[in-house]
């Protein structure tokens, strides 16, 4: 995983690419996410209230 200004990189494993592929019919190398998307994802509802 990297990060920068914010934004994180997860680098998907060739399993994970077969799966987005399957799933969408596109190739993918990985998933950026914001700081924002992330923590939503790790804490959903947490956030502004919600939940």
């Amino acid at each position: 995983m990297k990060s920068s200004q914010g934004q994180f990189r997860i680098e998907l494993t060739p399993e994970q690419k077969d799966k987005v592929r399957a799933a969408t019919g596109k190739d993918a190398e990985a998933v950026e996410l914001s700081l924002e998307e992330l923590e939503e994802r790790i804490a959903p509802g947490k956030l502004g209230g919600r939940g």
